[in-house]
């Protein structure tokens, strides 16, 4: 049955950045490929919208791309990408103290990690973001983003592909979000075996904490719409238009889950979250008749999971949520919308 509570949790969640030390002089002329743009625009180091940006820096012999994240990250200049498609993928391995800023700039994918031998921190990315295949975080502290939209459109990736939608993966402390909107989350082959849920959070024994979105939307997800683990982790609004949309064919287990559980497809589904608020989810179960619109998995019973309010577009009944005896989430309030 849902369990209703008037149980109130608090969650002091996102750390302060600690900026580590950068060089305070400011140049830039190493990087210098077009000086008719001011300092900062990425197009003054040779990486414009709407062109091939995938070449060597003649003056680093790294990739453009590269090039600009390393004056990014030892210099206090913020890159600001202006409006179009680059064609290039975002990779954050071990990169700290990086400022950028898109003007609805557009690249395949963003992957922030520990690929370089310590974890990627104190990276902003302000300003709205759109992504054609994914974003993904591991081992990564203190990152902020403003605004990530991924769309679909597959003409528009490198490896002409859906979307992977976004992965909060083990080892991520002290992520904010502030909005997150994800079209679409692709299955029906195997390329896509690791394709869970629009937005995944999770990470065996290394689950994911103090992570902070103010707002998801989920316009679709052939898989589970979002499947969430943690600690410490806080949602203001989520919104999910439709999930198990496509096949669960090839889908791999998921990490924290037992197996088989991942084929069973649900709007939400909490599972081993830990003092974690959900202020306000909406899902919509009309355009998605083959999954439950909430799973309630297992978790700490000392540290309870909070939904504030839940918004159904159908009147509640038991069979609508599929609930473990042992979980320890608390719905305080339930409503029936349009």
């Amino acid at each position: 049955m849902l369990l209703i509570s008037l149980l109130f949790l608090q969650c002091d969640n996102f750390e302060p950045k600690a900026i580590d030390s950068k060089p305070v002089q400011i140049n830039d002329i190493n990087y210098v490929l077009n000086s008719n743009y001011a300092l900062g625009d990425a197009r003054r180091y040779g990486i414009f919208p709407d062109s091939l940006n995938d070449k060597k820096h003649p003056n680093t012999g790294k990739s453009l791309i590269s090039s600009v994240l390393d004056l990014a990250e030892n210099s206090p200049i913020k890159i600001n990408f202006p409006k179009g498609y680059y064609g290039v993928n975002l990779v954050f391995n071990s990169r700290k103290n990086i400022d950028l800023h898109f003007n609805e700039a557009a690249f395949d994918l963003v992957h922030i990690t520990n690929e370089g031998g310590s974890q990627s921190r104190n990276i902003t990315l302000e300003g709205t973001l759109i992504l054609y295949e994914g974003f993904g975080i591991y081992h990564s502290k203190n990152v902020t983003a403003d605004s990530v939209i991924i769309k679909l459109n597959p003409q528009k990736t490198l490896k002409e592909s859906k979307s992977r939608g976004c992965h909060i993966y083990k080892g991520t402390d002290s992520l904010l979000i502030n909005y997150l909107e994800i079209e679409d989350l692709a299955s029906g082959n195997i390329g896509f075996k690791n394709n869970h849920a629009a937005l995944a959070i999770d990470g065996s024994r290394e689950n994911p904490t103090n992570i902070t979105i103010n707002e998801v939307y989920i316009k679709s997800s052939d898989r589970h719409g979002a499947y969430i683990t943690g600690t410490n982790n806080i949602f203001k609004k989520i919104k999910i238009d439709k999930y198990a949309q496509g096949t669960t064919n090839f889908m791999t287990g998921m990490q924290d889950a037992g197996k088989g559980n991942e084929k069973i497809l649900s709007g939400l589904w909490i599972n081993r979250c830990n003092n974690c608020i959900f202020e306000n989810v909406q899902i919509l179960t009309k355009y998605s008749k083959n999954g439950f619109p909430l799973k309630l998995d297992e978790g700490d019973s000392g540290k309870p999971t909070i939904i504030e309010n839940l918004f159904l577009d159908v009147e509640y009944k038991d069979s609508l949520i599929l609930d473990d005896i042992l979980t320890n989430v608390l719905v305080k309030r339930l409503k029936t919308i349009e």
